[in-house]
């Protein structure tokens, strides 16, 4: 006998996510995706932003914004895979979520230092409000504990 779709949902355990899990999933990925565009953004107007900068009269060198979008590139990636892992409901990628949020969370506070004017700031504040939501979601909440130990 071949279990057919509606087999699988009839299931007597069927993984069920919450939505906080379901909500972590969709931040990851949103902080992934934005990461991505600036990362790419810096890139492509490198030379506007130096200027920019200059103008501003900001100490800011060429290599600490070459470490900026090396930076960005990084975390968008990391980001990714932990919101792929995390919505499949992996147990391991539990852990590795509040490693690259502690990575993300310091990157931000990186870019507050070396970037202290505009817009950086901003982003930076809500990554790491961001971060400590999304920790507080995978570790404090019972939900959260009672799906990852069901899945492993």
């Amino acid at each position: 006998m071949t279990e057919t779709s509606a087999d699988h949902y009839t299931s007597p355990h069927p993984a069920s996510r919450p939505g906080v899990v379901t909500f972590i999933g969709v931040i990851l990925y949103i902080q992934a995706f934005l990461a991505a565009v600036a990362a790419v953004s810096l890139l492509i107007w490198r030379g506007d932003v130096i200027d920019f900068l200059e103008q501003q009269g900001s100490p800011i060198s060429s290599s600490a914004l070459n470490g900026t979008v090396i930076g960005e590139a990084i975390v968008a990636v990391l980001l990714f895979l932990v919101a792929a892992g995390i919505m499949r409901g992996s147990g391991g990628y539990r852990m590795f979520v509040a490693i690259v949020q502690a990575i993300n969370m310091g990157f931000a506070i990186y870019v507050l230092v070396a970037h202290h004017t505009g817009g950086y700031v901003y982003r930076a504040v809500f990554t790491l409000f961001i971060g400590a939501f999304v920790l507080w979601a995978l570790f404090a909440n019972d939900e959260s504990d009672r799906f990852f130990a069901e899945n492993g």
